[in-house]
């Protein structure tokens, strides 16, 4: 059957996984609106110039605007078929006020452009965070779509105000709705969260880890997070439902060391294990000297306290769902796409 080319918008289109988002659309066919908040495409850094010149070169239209002026989506939904809400603030240091502003406000002030687009939009994909669940326990994992959330910081408070505020709204209004939860999403041009595992692989003469780190880390490759999008628009399987996004994978942190020191050609040791209690205190209070200086200097920290509670922590997610709505995963082995992430990283100079 011969694909029908849709309108699609992606907001945050500038951003690691929205400018992938563009790329997944125009790869298949659609007509891309790219939008993102004025100052994203005036981004000095390397790989934000990647993402902009991407998205310049593939979208066909660009619209910036401020998600969180009301009105200010009016134009870019307008005509469209497919909106794809990817903008958001994902940092675990802003304060509550920005979280809620971006996540949330800027949410129910595009709900409200769609709704005065007079219900043309077939469907809204909102991303939504796999660590909406809260930390796992024996009985509560793994983390299914039926799983009570229970977010433990403010960014997935944020997130998980948004997914509801967007199943109340969309519901009420007639529009419809799809969320996905993507768990650790990794891919090229991230430069938040995962590149953290490689800088440290990467940086070290030996690549150490205590033997009892054997939680595992839930990983989705960000091709797999777009296309699973995708997917779920295009079909009455993904509508008016949540969806977990994560690959079939069960390596531990000790595997994902291991494996990035085989990568970088580093020696890999397994320490003897430790109090998993007492060493995320001592992290605790790292990350909380990391948290001041980080602020008196204007800089990121280099180790956030809300990141600290996953330490140890082991994390299974069912992906049952979405692959009953008929997605096929592009990476279901993490493997050979992390070790040609970490080359890429190191041929970029970005760790």
């Amino acid at each position: 059957m011969a694909k029908t080319p849709r309108t699609c918008v992606v907001t945050g289109a500038c951003g690691f996984i929205g400018s992938h988002m563009v790329e997944t659309l125009a790869a298949d066919g659609h007509e891309v609106v790219a939008t993102d908040h004025p100052s994203a495409f005036e981004a000095a850094g390397k790989v934000a110039r990647m993402n902009v010149d991407l998205v310049r070169r593939l979208a066909g239209r660009v619209i910036p605007a401020d998600l969180t002026a009301p009105g200010a989506m009016d134009e870019v939904v307008r005509g469209a078929d497919y909106v794809f809400h990817v903008a958001s603030v994902f940092n675990y240091s802003v304060p509550w006020a920005t979280l809620y502003r971006v996540n949330v406000q800027g949410t129910a002030n595009l709900l409200d452009s769609i709704e005065r687009a007079n219900n043309g939009v077939k469907r809204l994909v909102v991303w939504g965070a796999g660590g909406v669940y809260g930390p796992p326990t024996p009985d509560n994992t793994p983390f299914t779509e039926e799983t009570p959330p229970n977010p433990s910081n403010n960014y997935l408070k944020s997130k998980w105000f948004q997914e509801f505020l967007t199943m109340e709204r969309c519901t009420r209004a007639g529009i419809k709705w799809t969320i996905i939860r993507p768990t650790t999403v990794y891919g090229t041009r991230q430069t938040y969260g995962t590149p953290t595992l490689f800088r440290q692989a990467y940086r070290s003469g030996v690549v150490a880890i205590p033997a009892n780190l054997t939680g595992r880390i839930p990983f989705v490759h960000v091709e797999d997070v777009c296309g699973a999008a995708l997917h779920l628009a295009k079909y009455a399987s993904g509508a008016d439902g949540v969806f977990n996004v994560n690959d079939d994978s069960r390596m531990t942190t000790v595997d994902v060391f291991r494996y990035l020191a085989q990568v970088y050609g580093k020696p890999f040791v397994k320490l003897p294990a430790v109090p998993i209690g007492a060493l995320k205190s001592v992290l605790g209070v790292v990350a909380g000297v990391s948290g001041v200086v980080s602020r008196r200097l204007g800089t990121a920290p280099v180790l956030e306290r809300d990141s600290v509670a996953y330490f140890g922590a082991d994390f299974t997610y069912s992906n049952e769902k979405l692959k009953k709505a008929g997605y096929e995963f592009r990476h279901p082995d993490p493997k050979p796409a992390l070790a040609e992430l970490a080359r890429w990283f190191v041929e970029q100079d970005l760790i």
